[in-house]
């Protein structure tokens, strides 16, 4: 699981200093697709240049990669130990540092962070740690005066959920396509759900959230959140059956929601809900089966109403262990070539990227021909482009070269 991935040591290194701050990597193996590729052709001057992997730089653990909406010059790499480190082209700098407050073992660190819709304005945005006593800790921070530095005085708590174990920590923040911060937490912890969270509609882990946060701290919850007002159950929570939803996204064309969940010891899976007209989010509700199904599968008796399927579930026996869920690439650049379009997603034990085309029952996927050993997560910047991030340091992003 991601304890295995955290055991490992991180790589130092330097980006490139060219204009976008990445080099090509070595060419590997490509491998056919026949599916169709929903985007019209690329412009002349790409056409032709294969998909690879451009190396970024090599960072400290870096578990996560993105830029605020609509900023095309910047990127934020997010590292374990609790620092963010700002890309501007080849150069770097600390954005926020944090490390004080961010306890670092078994699966803990600072995983990931969102920038709120109104950024450019208002300044605001969110990271989500494991505190000192191991607590999930969501926090709202303000940019300072420089746009390049966060105000470490400024943060506010959003909320703060006990978890007394050493992995599911859950770890993703997303902005969804109606504006509001969606949450992903894993079920507390040890093997098969010993507390029984994830069917349980009053408690916070094994679930998906989505709340509305205050600009001075807390938050509130959308009245149209699928369990607002209900008797026994949280307000918050907008999905649910879930055993660590570690990496999770949105469609940013059609609204899909998208869940990577980490299985027990037979299978990863990954979920998939299509979006509403417009690009408008799911509807919220949905109960993905965990503890009582792994996969699709029967794990443990029980019930789990409405149970919604996984689109994929790998095989541990596969070589699989802890699959990363990615995103859908709508990378401009990437028009006319195979991967538009398409999912990509990976594991942390099996370095091969893959391709789905995402459809309800089942999503047909295949081998991406690239490979980026000890995955992490995936990003996306400010244009739409999607990397991939290694913890061992690099951080490739995934385009024409």
């Amino acid at each position: 699981m991601l304890a295995l991935a955290f055991a490992l040591s991180a790589i130092a290194g330097c980006s490139s200093d060219d204009d976008d701050g990445t080099q090509a990597e070595p060419r590997q193996e490509r491998t056919a697709d026949t599916g169709q590729a929903e985007e019209s052709s690329p412009a002349p001057a790409q056409r032709g240049r294969p998909v690879r992997l451009l190396r970024l730089g090599r960072f400290d653990s870096p578990t996560y990669i993105t830029a605020p909406p609509g900023d095309r010059r910047r990127r934020f790499v997010v590292q374990r130990d609790g620092t963010i480190v700002v890309l501007r082209g080849g150069r770097r700098s600390t954005f926020l540092d944090i490390s004080d407050r961010v306890s670092t073992g078994g699966e803990s660190g600072l995983l990931s962070m969102a920038f709120a819709p109104d950024y450019r304005d208002s300044g605001r945005f969110y990271v989500y740690y494991t505190d000192n006593q191991g607590f999930i800790q969501i926090d709202q921070f303000r940019r300072s005066r420089s746009p390049n530095r966060a105000d470490p005085g400024s943060r506010r708590s959003v909320m703060r959920v006990p978890h007394h174990r050493f992995n599911h920590k859950g770890g993703q923040l997303q902005i969804g396509p109606d504006g509001m911060l969606y949450a992903g937490f894993g079920d507390g912890g040890g093997g098969g759900d010993p507390d029984e969270n994830a069917q349980n509609l009053g408690r916070i882990l094994g679930k998906l959230i989505r709340i509305d946060p205050r600009p001075d701290g807390g938050y509130d919850i959308p009245p149209s959140n699928p369990f607002a007002g209900r008797g026994g159950a949280r307000g918050e929570v907008y999905a649910y059956g879930l055993r660590n939803p570690y990496r999770f996204s949105f469609d940013r064309r059609r609204g899909h929601l998208i869940v990577g969940d980490v299985g027990q010891s037979a299978f990863e899976e990954v979920d998939f809900l299509p979006g509403r007209s417009g690009g408008r989010q799911p509807a919220g509700g949905y109960n993905f089966g965990w503890d009582v199904f792994e996969g699709r599968s029967s794990y443990e008796g029980g019930r789990a109403p409405g149970h919604v399927p996984p689109v994929i579930a790998h095989s541990q026996g596969g070589g699989y262990c802890s699959v990363i869920g990615g995103y859908v690439i709508r990378d401009p650049s990437l028009r006319g070539t195979r991967f538009s379009g398409r999912y990509i997603y990976g594991d942390l034990c099996n370095a091969a990227l893959r391709l789905a085309f995402l459809k309800r029952p089942n999503a047909p996927n295949r081998p991406a021909g690239l490979r980026v050993a000890n995955l992490v997560s995936f990003g996306e910047d400010g244009r739409g482009r999607v990397y991939a991030v290694s913890l061992s340091g690099p951080i490739y992003r995934i385009g024409r070269g």
